[in-house]
């Protein structure tokens, strides 16, 4: 099972454990944010902790965080050996550190000029290499020791090839075997003494027939005695190598009879035991060790029965004489070996191919090697050199003489005896062959990014394991194992960073965040360096590489995250960079089928990020109370003249919008609108404030006298003590008419009216405009950093918010629009009604027109313009003045229509208001620097229309007024409402109005007979509301120009 097939298994049973924990009234309870029992928990839950909690029973908790390891402190046991320091894939100065293993075919490697897998500042006298790729095979396991295959091979070799015209050649073969030339000699001398001896006796001995058998190591034994040698030392050590290997060699053969039937019957039968109980037997008395102790007709003796027990024993072998299939393969190595110059392992010997043409020639078809067996053993030779020196020249000529393994035959040529070598562990061993040169570039494969540190020498070890498992069968998948190896590599250079961030963090928070970095380094080096690599044998290496550095890395984040409890600088650091490395990580995988899950982070973080939301706008709304209570409504900037809590709110607004985004998170829509929906909850709040602050402007309105009817006597009355009054104000008459007029002018809110300064009022504007002309700026702030931050990572969610991003504060400004409009009002209305209350609505057309003119209040309005100007904001003026003069309009309608029972009016009056009416448009045009004249036509029109039926004659106004009540009365009787007049001079109400202040003796009769007003206000007469309240004060914003004074 591999290591992933396992990991689930382990999911699932806690998972089935817990789920059933559940089931018996238990309850598991998993972090914030997470959907169930996700793979990443279940991965760190340590068993220990869960057995103590299971075993409580029903009605217990289990949490499953603090059940699970904590990873920021722990790291899992790299892969590769301990070495003296760490090593770091990614730096090119640093080389591991070789470990020493044990050696298959022994050789003592040489030191290459680059390779890799070497350490060449290791010492001479150290183990060999542990990169050397082996094959440790059983069925290669011949009992000889090397220097006797050596000895063999030479033997076989000089018996085949050792003309004169060989010589060289002979020699070259010798050096490579690491034989001396005197040892060389003696072989020389030994074989040419034997042939001549075996054929005096008339036997078949011949280097072309038996040399590559057994036989003639049998023979060797009968013919050669000790003055062959130069000295009797010599003699014994080829002897015992000689007796050795015959003896290795037969008790193997015996063991693999001649056919099927007698595979059960041999070993064990007398006639092999006693075979071989005679073949050890002779050779013990062939073990002379010393001269004295030789005596030629016993050593004879012992070597004939040698030959004879031999013989029993090779008859009996399905291989007969020859050389069983290990020797064969272990002789074929050797030699081949020799093909490497021994102090540079990475060239060839000078003769080269023609010791290749003599070997295939003349040697292999002795030892009954094929040209497949030939071409594998070779290339496994070349494999090896490689490995020892990192010529990558080596790798070609392997993967060349892996595909000639795989075009050439599998039978070899007739061995001397007619035997052949056994096909099928040839094709065994050819699959071994392949599997081992797999296996070891798997290995390296496994940790590339630290074994290579450029694509030139993986991909030619990748095309020599694409070659080799074609000869491996279907079983070795490329595609399958690579995948593997980019996940194993991966884990070590990511837990290499682990480890390395551990030492460099102060925090988990630091940690995560330089794992992201170093991660997202480690995917760049991936896909730009490796997968190309990879691509050509696992098409989706990028992909593979992705998913796990995705489930790497989770591992890390996600039971960080959940330990997450603030939105620290830290915190937030890491967040962006886990978030950017998820964001890489899914490009790479976007155009595949994938099954990897999101991290969610902003999901498992969205509480915290709500929580920071209503932080921000529960601090904001408890400081807006705090400096509404303290404000004071002075102007602190000369150029915009707003209080200081207009200026302090747009700030901490617009630094709160920063706050959230300086996040440089991809933030859900719905944290966005939480927050922009909360700011402008606050603004709005604070404009109501700012209106409250002045209270409505109905309270600015007086109440109106009912209406009276005309009496010359009172009039001259009242005018006579009106006249007295100013000209005697101490008085006792003249204070009691004074009194009278200021009571019927006072309202209930004077007092609280007079403290409303123009500069307080005309700040309070200024603050209301300062935020309306800083919303566009707030949301612009919102809509561009939000672009910015999204931008690649959520177009679906940016492309919904367009419908609310460019308007996130329209309730905000809609209420500022409203506020302005109505403290523009305000102030108009105050400075006509309050301030100028009884220039306006004392003495203006008081007793008679002629005698009270406009002029005086013009002048006071004038001044007030140029206070409400000179404290304003710069765009501010056009609507101060429009309010003014709808204010100064309204009050010339209540002056004319409710101006109480001593503004008496004839129709000779209308050319002195009219005059007057120019010379107010006239102020509020500026000759041409003030309101447009069409506003100014607009505003004035209501005293237009009026004066129009102020210069009617009594009897029209009285006819008009009858004609209207009886329409009414038609109406009533018709039972539907009577028709609305399509002039002031048919409405009833303006009619009865204007007669009430007519000095006409018939206008009088006529609302005595018919409406029965009284002549005059009694004491304590109820005032009527003003018909033109303040829901008739509507202005309008925008449309005006710069207004400026005349100097």
């Amino acid at each position: 099972m591999s290591s992933a097939e396992s990991a689930e298994a382990v999911r699932e049973l806690l998972k089935y454990v817990l789920q059933d924990f559940e089931a018996k009234g238990g309850k598991v309870v998993v972090p914030v944010g997470c959907n169930g029992l996700e793979d990443w928990l279940l991965d760190n839950v340590e068993v220990p902790k869960l057995m103590p909690l299971l075993k409580k029973g029903a009605g217990q908790e289990i949490n499953v965080l603090q059940i699970c390891s904590t990873k920021s402190t722990k790291s899992k046991t790299p892969k590769a050996k301990v070495q003296s320091k760490a090593y770091n894939p990614f730096d090119d100065s640093e080389v591991p550190t070789p470990v020493s293993v044990d050696e298959l075919m022994t050789r003592k490697p040489g030191k290459g000029t680059d390779n890799p897998f070497v350490d060449e500042t290791a010492d001479d006298a150290a183990a060999p290499n542990e990169n050397e790729p082996k094959l440790d095979l059983p069925q290669l396991q011949t009992g000889m020791e090397e220097h006797q295959l050596k000895e063999l091979a030479y033997t076989i070799f000089f018996g085949a090839c050792g003309k004169r015209s060989n010589a060289e050649h002979v020699q070259v073969m010798r050096a490579q075997l690491e034989m001396s030339e005197g040892r060389a000699l003696e072989v020389q001398r030994i074989l040419a003494t034997a042939l001549r001896r075996d054929q005096a006796t008339g036997s078949s001995l011949s280097p072309r027939s038996s040399l590559g058998t057994l036989e003639t190591q049998v023979k060797l034994l009968q013919f050669v005695r000790p003055q062959d040698f130069d000295n009797f030392r010599h003699f014994v050590r080829w002897r015992d190598t000689t007796a050795n290997i015959l003896l290795q060699i037969l008790q193997r053969a015996a063991q693999a009879p001649a056919s099927e039937d007698d595979k059960y019957t041999f070993e064990g039968t007398t006639a092999f035991k006693r075979s071989l109980a005679r073949l050890r037997g002779g050779l013990r008395r062939l073990n002379v060790r010393d001269p004295d102790e030789y005596d030629e007709q016993e050593y004879t003796e012992a070597a004939t029965a040698v030959f004879q027990s031999a013989q029993v024993i090779a008859t009996q072998s399905r291989t007969g004489w020859a050389y069983p299939w290990a020797v064969r393969i272990r002789l074929c190595d050797l030699m081949l070996r020799g093909m490497f110059d021994t102090l540079d392992e990475a060239s060839y010997v000078e003769s080269k191919d023609a010791l290749l043409q003599l070997l295939q020639s003349r040697v292999w078809p002795l030892l009954g090697v094929s040209k497949h067996i030939h071409n594998t053993i070779y290339a496994w030779i070349h494999f090896r050199q490689f490995a020892v020196t990192g010529d990558l020249q080596l790798l070609d000529t392997t993967k060349d003489l892996i595909h000639g393994a795989l075009s050439s035959p599998h039978a070899g040529r007739g061995l001397a005896n007619g035997e052949a070598l056994d096909q099928q562990a040839d094709d065994e061993f050819s699959s071994e062959v392949s599997a081992a040169i797999v296996d070891w570039i798997a290995k390296r494969m496994s940790d590339y990014h630290k074994n290579f540190h450029d694509t030139q020498l993986m991909q030619g070890l990748l095309e020599v394991m694409a070659s080799a498992e074609q000869v491996g069968g279907p079983s070795a998948e490329v595609s399958t194992l690579l995948a593997v190896c980019i996940r194993d590599s991966l884990e070590s250079a990511f837990q290499w960073h682990i480890e390395q961030t551990a030492k460099d963090a102060d925090s988990d928070a630091v940690r995560i965040c330089l794992l992201a970095k170093a991660t997202v380094n480690l995917l760049g080096i991936e896909v730009t360096t490796f997968s190309p690599a990879l691509t050509p044998y696992l098409p989706i290496a990028a992909d593979v590489a992705a998913k796990a550095l995705h489930e790497l890395f989770g591992s890390q984040l996600l039971p960080w995250l959940a330990t997450v409890e603030n939105l620290t600088d830290d915190n937030l650091e890491a967040v962006r960079q886990a978030d950017h490395l998820e964001g890489q990580l899914m490009d790479e995988m976007e155009d595949r089928e994938t099954d990897v899950s999101p991290w969610g982070i902003l999901n498992r973080l969205s509480p915290l990020l709500f929580a920071w939301v209503s932080n921000q706008l529960i601090m904001l709304n408890d400081w807006s109370g705090r400096i509404q209570g303290t404000e004071e409504w002075k102007p602190v900037t000369q150029q915009r003249g707003c209080a200081r809590s207009a200026v302090d709110i747009v700030k901490i607004a617009s630094e709160t919008i920063e706050g959230l985004f300086n996040m440089r998170l991809a933030l859900p829509v719905a944290l966005v609108r939480a927050l922009t929906e909360g700011l402008d909850e606050v603004l709005r709040k604070y404009v109501k404030f700012v209106t409250s602050t002045v209270g409505s402007i109905d309270a600015l309105v007086p109440p109106t006298p009912n209406l009276t009817r005309y009496k010359r006597e009172l009039a001259v009355k009242a005018e006579e003590a009106a006249v007295t009054g100013r000209n005697s104000p101490k008085t006792s008459k003249g204070r009691e008419a004074a009194a009278s007029d200021e009571q019927q002018l006072r309202t209930p809110d004077d007092g609280r009216i007079a403290a409303l300064t123009t500069l307080t009022l005309v700040t309070r504007i200024n603050s209301l405009l300062y935020i309306e002309e800083n919303l566009p700026a707030m949301e612009k702030i919102v809509q561009d950093r939000w672009e910015e931050d999204t931008e690649g990572v959520h177009v679906d969610l940016r492309q919904k918010s367009l419908d609310w991003l460019s308007e996130c504060f329209e309730a905000a400004h809609q209420s500022a629009r409203q506020a302005i409009d109505y403290m523009c009002n305000f102030i108009g209305m105050k400075t006509v009604f309050f301030d100028l209350r009884r220039a306006v609505l004392e003495e203006l057309y008081q007793h008679h027109v002629e005698g009270a003119r406009l002029h005086p209040v013009l002048v006071q309005l004038d001044a007030a313009l140029e206070d409400m100007v000179t404290a304003a904001s710069e765009s501010l003026p056009p609507y101060l003045a429009r309010s003014l003069l709808q204010a100064i309009t309204m009050a010339l309608q209540r002056i004319l229509l409710d101006g109480g029972p001593y503004r008496l009016y004839i129709p000779d009056d209308i050319d002195y208001i009219e005059q007057d009416l120019e010379q107010l448009k006239g102020l509020f045009l500026a000759d041409g620097q003030g309101l447009p004249a069409e506003d100014v036509d607009s505003l004035c029109a209501p005293v237009v229309d009026l004066l129009n039926v102020l210069q009617l004659e009594t009897g029209i106004l009285i006819k008009n007024f009858k004609d209207a009540k009886e329409e009414e009365k038609r109406a009533a009787k018709a039972g539907r409402s009577p028709t609305q007049p399509t002039s002031l001079v048919y409405d009833p109400d303006i009619l009865q109005r204007v007669l009430a202040h007519r000095a006409d003796r018939n206008a009088s009769k006529f609302l005595k007979k018919e409406l029965r007003l009284p002549k005059k206000l009694t004491t304590g007469t109820n005032m009527s509301s003003s018909t033109f309240s303040s829901g008739r004060l509507k202005g309008r914003s925008g449309g005006f120009g710069r207004f400026r004074r005349k100097a």
